[in-house]
């Protein structure tokens, strides 16, 4: 009964996400960008309950798998010449609780270093990796662009990005550790210990 409540979850957000695609068609430009943002994060929600509805282990979900699904849905939604993605992910096990915030935010960052990192050139690399050792697993998204503008960080207060980073410290007791420089890109790092995946 739960797998197919979660299936029709995941139906109902497809939905959602084709109905903000029609809407995106006939928006100004400015709402354009911010329908595409809600479109892919409504997408990271989707690929969660596919993975969910398909999976025998109902109560956890590998976190490398999902994230490495997440990527895929954004590089094809904003798919950029020149620019590749690095992917290397270690199995990790993680409740709903964990995956869902992290997914979020592991396409808010994508999505920006794919509109962002690379103004100017035409060609770039982004990695994201989910390496697990005996401190935890470490979630890397690492670009090597232009880095953020000067005086600014990640995550940007008053955004939404906040909020859902703000939710993943908070429901995970995650760590955030974020690096930017012009001539290195940007680098954001989130740290679960080992009992997070349990939370």
């Amino acid at each position: 009964v739960l797998q197919l409540a979660q299936h029709r979850v995941k139906n109902n957000l497809q939905m959602i996400t084709a109905l903000i695609r029609m809407e995106i068609r006939h928006a100004a430009q400015p709402d354009q960008k911010r329908f595409e943002r809600l479109a892919g994060r409504v997408d990271a929600l989707a690929i969660l309950y596919q993975t969910l509805s398909t999976d025998e282990q109902k109560d956890e979900i590998d976190l490398g798998v999902y994230l490495s699904q997440i990527a895929s849905a954004v590089m094809n939604s904003h798919a950029v010449e020149g620019i590749r993605l690095n992917i290397k992910v270690d199995t990790y096990p993680v409740s709903i609780n964990v995956a869902m915030p992290t997914g979020l935010v592991v396409n808010e960052l994508l999505t920006n270093a794919l509109k962002h990192a690379f103004h100017g050139r035409d060609r770039g690399t982004i990695t994201l990796l989910s390496i697990v050792d005996g401190d935890g697993c470490r979630v890397v998204v690492a670009d090597d662009g232009i880095g953020l503008p000067e005086g600014e960080t990640w995550p940007k207060q008053g955004k939404l990005g906040a909020l859902i980073a703000r939710s993943l410290t908070e429901n995970t007791r995650a760590e955030f550790n974020v690096t930017s420089s012009e001539s290195k890109g940007t680098k954001v790092t989130i740290v679960f210990k080992p009992a997070t995946a349990a939370d």
